[in-house]
């Protein structure tokens, strides 16, 4: 999971911070593995020399431990009471070694308030992103309110059996239940392996969860286990490591941790990590080996049966009919060899404003009960954006929409229920329907959206503005006519459904009160009119924050072009999209996959927020740490965001990308407000105001994702 502002605690910090220190290594490259020294590998020197001894290493991170001594001169140790003029000088000392301080093990965070807090207060003024502890169970509802309001994970960790109460997986897994995901685990392999438990077995249940690991290898000599190097040991490590590789899994910090030979053990730690860095490259090597490709499709009608609130404005708006079905379309994706697994994906796509990710995580929970065989976390679920269908949460409409008197309505958690019900039978239909299948990619051009933050002469920004004012002076951000799609076909080479990656929003007809999939409906009946009654269509919206399909010049000349070809702007947009799709499709149908190399990571990133908050955000427990997806998919790269993400962005990631296309996808599993480039927030105006995140935070998503993608192309 993952410049040097160590005011701002997060993992996102420590792991750019590596990434500078280290880019070019094995693991960095590979899978954004980072390994570190820990400090009670050298117990019996100070903070300060162990700093030196990572950095003699080579090794980019380091964790501390609570109650060392800080320097050779001095009796100071690092704890709580530590005088707040040291910290800067660990600061000093830590960016002069070119180390990253990671994490801190403090063995107990204790479960009282103020107690509680000085703990945090202390791993923040160290700027540290993850806490390693072993606090009880019943302090751990505290510890994760200031996990939230700090931005600091808290991972439990393990000893052996009978001396630590998380020693086996399954128990630490007990405590993070129903807890959000800065609640996790650190994995002490040499505790697992004195427990008489196999690392790669612990990876496995653990999965998502690892947020760090103590790496050790232990071997039993005259009866006694003993630390070796990485890799010649009882570990079996290599296949600990292929599991995380296998399962997507990045923790904060690979920690060699040597319990022996305490007065030198530089030499083996050296042996560990170049056993490290080879075994990486094997384990990358055979990550992006092209394995057979099997897809399966499904699409279910989301239309409420009685009428709701429609979302995406500010005024109620009850809805009096259907203009059009609302939709939503499952693609499911899984490379096999030799009949195992090793990469999946299921794609979910619907005719909404946006998802919760409370209800997300709710369909992953129903699918994991229900598809054994699929990994639930690796499930993406974004919007069209429409502003013509439901809302899934009565609190996010609550003080918003005035429903009460209107007889029959359908209440928002009432459908948010009905949408996960049949988001759940989309899902598992597309699942059970997988079979032998080919992709192929294609760049069109279809223009559809432009920016709609209008800017004048003063610096000032509006959105929807007035292009006619005499202090016009341009459209504050850019527009992108690229048209990224994904062609899936039959081993017979019959096209069975279309990914179409649009960077545009569906809100041509945002207004309206009836219930409408806006210019999607259109064009999906354009496209399967064209190219097949049975085709699917998996709609996304790519990262279009600033953009709308509203016209706010040559709007005139636009109307009377409809009027003579007797169209609506609707069906202007799917002749557009179909064009585009035309006049491409004979080049993708002569460049079918039916073996591609395929990743899927997920990255947990907090991020720095905006003060004060915009409401309706709560800092630390809107955002907490946003869901991000990184996926490779033959030639072709993609990647989620769960915010209104300004198109800037998105062409910062395609410039930059190593992939031939790099498709981007907003509002994925999660709704987090705009994030709005530095240019937006200096012109002002409500979707440049109405934020969480910050565009430090939008370009340091930036980095993270090239940095992700492109570890899969080595």
């Amino acid at each position: 999971m993952k410049q040097h502002n160590f005011g701002w605690s997060g993992l996102l910090t420590a792991v750019l911070l590596c990434t500078m220190v280290a880019s070019g290594s094995a693991a960095a490259d590979a899978f954004g593995w980072r390994t570190g020294a820990a400090a009670w590998s050298f117990r019996l020197f100070s903070f300060f020399e162990a700093v030196d001894k990572a950095s003699e290493l080579k090794m980019p991170c380091i964790e501390a431990f609570q109650g060392q001594k800080l320097m050779p001169e001095s009796e100071l140790t690092l704890d709580y009471a530590l005088p707040e003029e040291y910290f800067s000088r660990i600061h000093e000392k830590l960016k002069d070694a070119g180390v990253i301080l990671t994490s801190i093990y403090i063995h107990q965070i204790p479960g009282e308030e103020e107690a509680c807090r000085r703990a945090f207060d202390f791993a923040k003024a160290l700027g540290v992103s993850l806490i390693v502890s072993e606090p009880e169970p019943e302090a751990l509802d505290l510890i994760e309110k200031y996990c939230n309001a700090y931005g600091i994970s808290v991972a439990l960790h393990n000893h052996p059996e009978g001396s630590s109460r998380y020693w086996h997986p399954d128990v630490a897994l007990e405590a993070c239940a129903g807890r959000g995901p800065r609640i996790g685990v650190c994995g002490d392999t040499g505790h697992w392996i004195r427990s008489g438990l196999k690392p790669a077995d612990m990876f496995r249940l653990l999965k998502h969860r690892l947020l760090s690991v103590h790496l050790k290898d232990l071997e039993k000599i005259d009866g006694a286990w003993v630390d070796v190097s990485w890799g010649s040991g009882s570990g079996a490590l290599e296949e600990a490591l292929s599991v995380l590789a296998d399962e997507g899994i990045t923790p904060l910090l690979f920690a060699a941790e040597f319990e022996t030979k305490w007065e030198n053990n530089l030499p083996e730690i050296a042996q560990g990590k170049e056993w490290f860095e080879t075994t990486v490259r094997r384990l990358a090597t055979a990550a992006n080996e092209k394995n057979s490709l099997s897809t399966g499709w499904a699409v279910v009608d989301i239309t409420p049966p009685r009428p709701v609130a429609l979302m995406g404005q500010y005024q109620t708006r009850i809805s009096e009919g259907v203009q059009d079905p609302l939709t939503l379309t499952a693609l499911a994706l899984e490379t096999k060899k030799d009949g195992n697994k090793t990469e999946q994906a299921l794609l979910l796509s619907c005719d909404l404003c946006f998802v919760e990710s409370g209800i997300v995580r709710r369909i992953k929970t129903a699918l994991k009960e229900q598809l054994p065989d699929l990994d639930s976390e690796k499930i993406i679920l974004s919007a069209t954006h429409t502003h013509d269908g439901p809302a899934l949460n009565d609190e996010t409409i609550e003080g918003v929409y005035d429903t009460s008197g209107v007889p029959d309505i359908m209440t928002a958690s009432e459908y948010g229920a009905y949408f996960v019900e049949k988001a759940v039978e989309a899902a598992g239909s597309a699942w059970k329907n997988r079979k032998p299948s080919g992709v192929s990619w294609a760049l069109g051009t279809a223009v559809v959206g432009i920016n709609r933050r209008i800017q004048y002469f003063d610096g000032t920004s509006v959105m929807y503005g007035n292009t006619a004012r005499d202090d016009f002076k341009n459209f504050e951000g850019s527009a992108d006519p690229g048209l990224p799609l994904l062609f899936f076909w039959t081993p017979e080479k019959k096209l069975e459904g279309i990914l179409v990656n649009l960077p545009c929003p569906s809100q041509e007809t945002e207004s309206l009160m009836v219930l409408s999939a806006d210019f999607w409906h259109e064009t999906r009946l354009e496209l399967k009119k064209r190219f097949g009654e049975n085709l699917y269509v998996l709609a996304q919206c790519a990262a279009a924050g600033d953009i709308s399909p509203h016209r706010t010049f040559r709007k005139r000349a636009e109307e009377i072009m409809l009027e003579r070809k007797g169209i609506s702007h609707r069906q202007e947009v799917a002749n557009r999209i179909a064009n585009a799709v035309a006049e491409v499709l004979p080049g993708a149908e002569a460049t079918i996959d039916y073996e591609i190399a395929f990743r899927h990571v997920i990255r947990m990133l907090d991020l720095p927020e905006k003060e004060p908050p915009s409401p309706p955000f709560v800092k630390g427990e809107s955002v907490k740490p946003a869901e991000f997806h990184m996926l490779r998919i033959g030639d072709v790269a993609m990647a989620s965001f769960p915010f209104e993400y300004f198109l800037d962005y998105s062409l910062r990631i395609q410039a930059r990308a190593k992939a031939l296309l790099t498709l981007t996808v907003q509002l994925a599993n999660g709704q987090s407000g705009y994030l709005p480039t530095d240019k937006a927030v200096q012109g002002g105006g409500y979707s440049a105001e109405n934020y969480i995140v910050t565009p430090e935070g939008g370009q340091q998503i930036v980095d993270e994702t090239v940095s992700a993608l492109n570890a899969f192309w080595p």
